[in-house]
C-alpha cells in the first residue's frame, strides 16, 4: 500500500458464499462490487473457524498455531464465563496495523477483534466486561483508544443500546463513517455483527438474519459514500468479507462428563471444574480441542 492510498477492510460476520448467491439481486452494494470487482467465490477457511482466530489470520496472514489465537476464548475451566482474547498483547505475529504505524501511516478499527490495547490510531476495541466488579465504559476506555471513544460516544452513543443487535452496528457504522470523513486514516478495519447475532439467536437462514444481511449491505453503502465525502474514494482499495459461515444445530455433545466419569476432571454443579484436570474438553462451536496435563500418570484415552 502506498503512502497516497487507503485501504477499508469490511469485515461482515458470518457472510458466506450462499449469502451471495441466493440473495445478490436483494443486496445492492455487493452486488455492484462483486460486478465491479474481484470476488473469491471459495475460501478454505483455519482452523477453527471462529471469530476471533480468522480475523487475527486475516490481519497477521498466519494460522493460529503460529499467531497464538486458537479459540475465541481462553482455558479457564474454574469460570463459568472464560475471558477471551480481547488483547492485542496475545497475538505472537507482526498485525498489518503495526506494519503500517511503523511506516508512518494512520490507522483505525471499529470492533476489529484483539485489538484490544493496541496502537492503533482510532480504536474502539471489542470487548465486554467479564468481572462483577466492572461495567462496559470501564473496560471500553482500557481497551480502546480512551480520548477518541468519549469523542465518538458524544457524538453517536444515543444509537446504542448496550452491545445489543442491530444497535451496535448502527453506532459502530456512524463512527467509522464520520472517522473516514474526518480523519482519513490509511488503513480502516471495520467488523460488523449483525448477522452473526441474528443466526446465533434465530437460525442461519431465519427472516431475521436475512433482514440484517440487507442492513450490511447499506452500512457497506454508507462507508463507501464516506470515502467519497473524504475525497480519497478514487485512492481507497476495497475489501469485503466474511470470516466464517454458519449451520443449524441441534443436539451437543459434552464431552466432559465423559471425561468426568472417567475421573479426568472434577465436576461442580455449575458446569466447572477445578484447574487440577488431566482431560478437558474446550469447545470451538462445531469442533473441539482436548487438551491433557499429567495424563501420562492414567490410562490411555479408549
Amino acid at each position: 500500500m502506498s503512502s497516497n492510498q487507503h485501504l477499508l477492510v469490511m469485515s461482515l460476520d458470518s457472510l458466506g458464499y450462499r449469502d451471495i448467491r441466493e440473495h445478490q439481486q436483494e443486496l445492492p452494494t455487493l452486488n455492484k462490487l462483486v460486478n465491479g470487482g474481484t470476488w473469491v467465490k471459495s475460501v478454505t477457511g483455519i482452523y477453527p473457524t471462529l471469530t476471533y482466530p480468522s480475523h487475527t489470520s486475516i490481519i497477521t496472514g498466519q494460522y493460529p498455531k503460529d499467531h497464538g489465537i486458537v479459540n475465541n476464548t481462553k482455558i479457564q475451566p474454574e469460570r463459568r464465563s472464560p475471558d477471551w482474547y480481547w488483547y492485542q498483547k496475545d497475538v505472537h505475529s507482526t498485525t498489518v496495523y503495526d506494519l503500517a504505524r511503523q511506516a508512518g501511516m494512520k490507522t483505525a478499527a471499529f470492533l476489529w477483534p484483539v485489538t484490544a490495547g493496541s496502537k492503533i490510531n482510532y480504536n474502539l476495541a471489542e470487548i465486554f466486561p467479564n468481572r462483577i466488579w466492572t461495567n462496559q465504559v470501564l473496560v471500553s476506555l482500557k481497551a480502546s483508544s480512551p480520548i477518541f471513544l468519549l469523542e465518538m460516544d458524544h457524538k453517536y452513543g444515543k444509537l446504542r443500546n448496550g452491545i445489543k443487535q442491530p444497535q451496535l452496528d448502527d453506532f459502530i457504522t456512524a463512527c467509522a463513517v464520520d472517522t473516514i470523513e474526518n480523519k482519513q486514516p490509511d488503513l480502516t478495519l471495520i467488523h460488523l455483527v449483525d448477522m452473526d447475532s441474528m443466526r446465533h439467536r434465530y437460525g442461519v437462514r431465519s427472516i431475521e438474519a436475512m433482514e440484517a444481511l440487507r442492513r450490511l449491505d447499506k452500512r457497506v453503502e454508507q462507508l463507501i459514500q464516506a470515502t467519497k465525502n473524504a475525497g480519497t474514494f478514487d485512492k481507497t482499495n476495497f475489501v469485503v468479507l466474511g470470516d466464517h459461515y454458519q449451520i443449524n444445530v441441534t443436539k451437543m455433545i459434552h464431552l466432559n462428563t465423559l471425561f468426568a466419569q472417567k475421573g479426568w476432571l472434577k465436576a461442580k454443579a455449575d458446569q466447572t471444574f477445578s484447574k487440577d484436570w488431566q482431560a478437558m474438553a474446550k469447545t470451538c462451536d462445531g469442533s473441539t480441542y482436548i487438551y491433557t496435563q499429567n495424563f501420562e500418570q492414567i490410562e490411555q484415552l479408549k
